[in-house]
């Protein structure tokens, strides 16, 4: 969305005239909010794949305040970027925080390797990437930004609903998600829609996505947080979900993914979510589309050693290593993007 002179990347609604200093931001509109679960509702004020985006002119300078609302175990990194470049990495504090961004020396070299490269991003373009698991208040946006120019952000996007492994918990950087790595290795622009233990496939949810015209490819990822859950229930939620989805945009790939290896997946008999995978599986090939694609999650995160010590969610080995191999399979089987 547009505020101001730049663009609020992933960013659907904001929220401000609070009493809070600043604004705050929603990855969902936020009319839909009340008709989710809470947790998802929490979680879509978290600043996963949201980016302060402007083009900033030679000698120009400008000035982002952030405060971070909160603390948790991972620390709220915030990442700079000039295209496809980091220029910067800064802690949000609980204080008021200042990023100082001005152009890169290297810039006309930058943008020589950029055009070279084909790379999807315009150096000239400054990417203020948000953490990804903490609530933050832009207090201000000052200096010369102006709003990104067209054919500065890659032509596709790509479209990631799921757990707290999509939304990035425990990624220590905003880029470090596997949404994000996926993202960068097809040459994608990400919308992130995770929603940290809150992936109930909430039918307002797909309803959103369905409704969305700015993405190009999506993939859902489904069961981790609901795995109590009796398998009937799990299986009418998924299909209410991709079918609302697919029904509305059929032209367009969307891979389902089931649960990726976690402790489940070690102990003998199994005791959580048995069955899930194969729902996923059927559910997917059930839609009778060609362009619905179920993904095994056992093959993206292919073994134990890319998980962190809870044995569910990804190291930042494992986020690269699910990155990697879903660009690879999404390759594949599109052909190359």
């Amino acid at each position: 969305m547009k505020y101001g002179n730049v663009e609020l990347h992933n960013v659907c609604s904001i929220l401000e005239d609070d009493g809070t200093p600043g604004f705050g931001i929603s990855r969902l509109p936020l009319e839909i909010l009340p008709a989710i679960n809470k947790g998802a509702a929490g979680m879509a004020l978290m600043g996963t794949g949201c980016e302060i985006r402007g083009m900033l002119p030679p000698g120009g300078q400008a000035k982002v305040v952030l405060q971070a609302m909160g603390s948790n175990t991972t620390p709220p990194v915030v990442t700079v970027y000039h295209g496809c470049f980091c220029g910067q990495s800064v802690i949000a504090n609980m204080e008021p925080t200042g990023i100082v961004i001005k152009i890169p020396d290297r810039i006309d070299m930058m943008s020589a390797i950029s055009r070279d490269q084909g790379h999807p991003f315009d150096p000239r373009l400054v990417r203020v990437r948000l953490p990804p698991i903490h609530t933050l208040r832009i207090l201000s946006i000052e200096g010369d930004l102006a709003y990104p120019e067209p054919q500065t952000t890659p032509s596709r996007k790509l479209l990631c609903y799921g757990s707290s492994i999509t939304h990035g918990a425990c990624a220590i950087a905003p880029e470090g998600t596997y949404a994000a790595q996926c993202a960068r290795h097809l040459g994608c622009d990400l919308i992130n829609l995770g929603f940290g233990g809150a992936a109930q496939m909430d039918r307002p949810i797909a309803d959103h996505i369905a409704a969305r015209d700015d993405w190009d490819l999506a993939t859902f990822e489904m069961g981790i947080n609901v795995r109590t859950w009796p398998l009937e229930q799990f299986r009418a939620a998924v299909q209410a979900f991709v079918g609302a989805v697919v029904a509305a945009q059929p032209d367009k790939p969307v891979f389902c993914i089931d649960l990726f290896t976690y402790f489940d997946d070690f102990e003998d008999p199994r005791t959580t979510a048995v069955g899930f995978r194969e729902a996923v599986r059927e559910i997917a090939a059930a839609t009778g589309s060609g362009n619905v694609h179920y993904v095994d999650g056992r093959k993206l995160l292919v073994g134990p050693a890319g998980l962190r010590t809870d044995l569910v969610h990804p190291s930042d080995t494992g986020m690269q290593e699910i990155g990697h191999n879903l660009a690879e399979f999404i390759s594949r089987t599109l052909g190359k993007l």
